[in-house]
């Protein structure tokens, strides 16, 4: 069975929001985030989705300070993170985040690779107090390649060793569409023992070895430890264009989606070719990364019962 999951943001119910983003000024704190994410584990839970990706500032910080200022609200909220860590596991919903680029191990910028360490660590931190099994990753991207692109993997297996076993042991790598293939990302693993995450789009965009989806996603999968689930990215490329009234003087022109943007909704024929590919391969989950976040995943389960009755009954 397929388990889909999605990102971040709720949009199949009006005015649900997943965290504190009010101002700095006006201290947001993960308490707030909490019980947010209290109602959108119920949302979820009502949908039956069974996967969902926390936002990466569930605990607001600013500056170089925010590791220590997330440790100290995780501390501040342990009866909320208790009641949402029991909401998840009754639900038996998997709870992921994802770092955002910036963060950085392979960074030639020991400084920086020290932020995103820190960050990294604090992160792995709250989920522990979320009481979060080993399914729990975060997803990094190796970065930058800086012109070498075995330096920067070098790089990000030295600071990934650094790193506390308590964030070492979340931590998951994901290929990227310019510098960081998977083969690249194979390699790494082999190096460091760090799960690979597969991502479709990432792959159809570089994939310079021609790989074959099905043994694309077998190698991915085979890289995460026994007993836990491994997880992969799913979305289709945007193709929509968005026309930009005249404005200045200025003419109206087109503008054109660019290579590796997300479309707003999943194409359900390409997500059964992907299912048929990848039949008869381990379990795992699938992030739906699609602007309209859940609505995409209702719209999919839809349309593959239309387009692919025989697959529907494999995706939960």
């Amino acid at each position: 069975m397929v388990r889909l999951g999605v990102a971040v943001k709720i949009m199949g119910r009006g005015g649900l929001r997943v965290r504190d983003g009010r101002r700095a000024a006006h201290a947001p704190h993960l308490s707030v985030s909490l019980l947010l994410v209290r109602e959108v584990l119920l949302y979820l839970a009502a949908q039956r989705i069974s996967c969902y990706r926390l936002a990466d500032d569930l605990a607001p910080c600013q500056g170089d300070s925010g590791a220590t200022e997330i440790a100290r609200q995780v501390a501040e909220s342990a009866d909320l993170l208790a009641e949402v860590a029991t909401l998840a596991q009754a639900h038996g919903i998997r709870l992921t985040m994802h770092m955002p680029l910036h963060v950085t191990l392979s960074s030639p910028d020991a400084a920086a690779a020290e932020r995103s360490s820190a960050a990294i660590s604090a992160r792995a931190g709250l989920l522990d107090a979320l009481g979060c099994g080993a399914e729990s990753v975060l997803v990094v991207h190796v970065g930058g390649a800086h012109g070498d692109t075995a330096s920067a993997l070098r790089r990000f297996a030295a600071n990934y060793g650094r790193l506390p076993e308590h964030a070492r042991r979340r931590v998951a790598v994901e290929p990227d569409e310019d510098s960081f293939g998977l083969p690249d990302l194979l390699r790494l693993h082999q190096a460091t023992g760090v799960p690979v995450v597969f991502d479709t789009l990432h792959h159809q965009i570089n994939n310079p070895a021609r790989m074959p989806l099905g043994v694309a996603v077998a190698l991915a999968l085979a890289t995460w430890p026994a007993g836990v689930r491994p997880k992969v990215h799913f979305s289709s490329q945007r193709t929509e264009a968005h026309v930009l009234p005249a404005r200045r003087g200025a003419p109206q022109h087109v503008l054109a989606p660019q290579l590796g943007q997300h479309a707003d909704f999943i194409n359900a024929i390409e997500f059964a070719a992907f299912l048929a590919g990848t039949r008869g391969l381990p379990p795992f989950d699938v992030m739906l990364e699609a602007k309209a976040a859940d609505l995409a995943l209702l719209r999919l389960r839809g349309d593959l019962q239309h387009l692919a009755p025989e697959l529907a009954g494999v995706v939960s």
